[in-house]
């Protein structure tokens, strides 16, 4: 892509998050490529993230997941940033805001959707036991709980599936050609059980309100993403996701606020002692 073609709207960017901004392009679609967007990121985001992000979301392509791919890389004002199909609708969090009657046919259409992306496989990408077993080595853990979750990951079997690593609500979009999946930053290659688990925890404990009533549809809504996924066309099994829970767990730990931490706790608690892992 030449540098000095893209051009964006001088408003302010159409949408914005922890780690990026994102802005409408003022061209494309007269030359039959239609509506574009330039995703600028923050200065925090390393570029290995950024290479990812934009090699997973063409492989998703490639592997018929609904998304929108990469078109290429283009840097602006000293910012790094990687173009974009522009999306038209909104996501599914700000959907179901619109519509809580309706939050359980939009989270079981999430739940088939990453069943079905967990039919393309892995490609080149990075192996998501390699990035479990380094999250939790430098996780808050104690060494010798780091000591027996790695040697338990060890244990289990290596996956050459697809995963997108940060499957939720805000980073599936509904529009008009139906849901698309963003936001390939964590994508690698894996078993589907432990994606399947952490967009469970997302779902739980992820950013957001924890008030008291906000918990009660957080913990109904990841039970209902947990069954529909289940009860989809998947290779995972409930036995699965008990086997993976324990250290996508304690691998979350490296990098969030569980939020709820006396819940996440008992979770955590939970799933360790299912795996004969001892927390001492």
């Amino acid at each position: 892509m030449d540098p000095a073609q893209p051009r964006t709207n001088p408003m302010s960017p159409v949408a914005s998050g922890a780690s990026a901004e994102l802005f409408a392009m003022e061209e494309g679609q007269e030359r039959g490529q239609g509506p574009r967007v330039l995703k600028l990121f923050r200065a925090s985001v390393s570029d290995e993230m950024i290479a990812r992000e934009a090699a997973a979301s063409v492989h998703a392509g490639a592997c018929g997941v609904p998304t929108a791919a990469a078109i290429g890389r283009h840097d602006r004002d000293g910012r790094r940033g990687l173009v974009y199909p522009r999306l038209d609708g909104t996501t599914l969090m700000a959907w179901i805001r619109k519509h809580p009657l309706r939050a359980a046919q939009a989270i079981d259409a999430m739940a088939r959707l990453h069943a079905v992306m967990h039919h393309a496989p892995g490609g080149e990408l990075r192996s998501l036991q390699q990035v479990l077993a380094t999250d939790i080595a430098y996780g808050p853990a104690p060494r010798a709980l780091q000591q027996a979750a790695t040697a338990y990951l060890d244990t289990l079997p290596d996956g050459d599936t697809l995963t997108h690593g940060d499957l939720h609500l805000g980073n599936v979009m509904m529009t008009p050609k139906g849901l698309m999946v963003i936001d390939w930053s964590k994508a690698a290659r894996g078993h589907p059980a432990a994606d399947a688990v952490r967009s469970e925890m997302l779902m739980r404990f992820g950013a957001g309100p924890h008030d008291w009533i906000t918990n009660l549809w957080r913990d109904w809504a990841a039970r209902r993403l947990r069954r529909t996924y289940l009860s989809a066309t998947t290779p995972v099994s409930a036995a699965d996701m008990a086997r993976w829970r324990p250290v996508v767990a304690l691998a979350w730990l490296r990098a969030r606020d569980a939020g709820r931490t006396p819940a996440f706790r008992r979770y955590l608690a939970r799933a360790l002692a299912g795996a004969g892992i001892r927390e001492d």
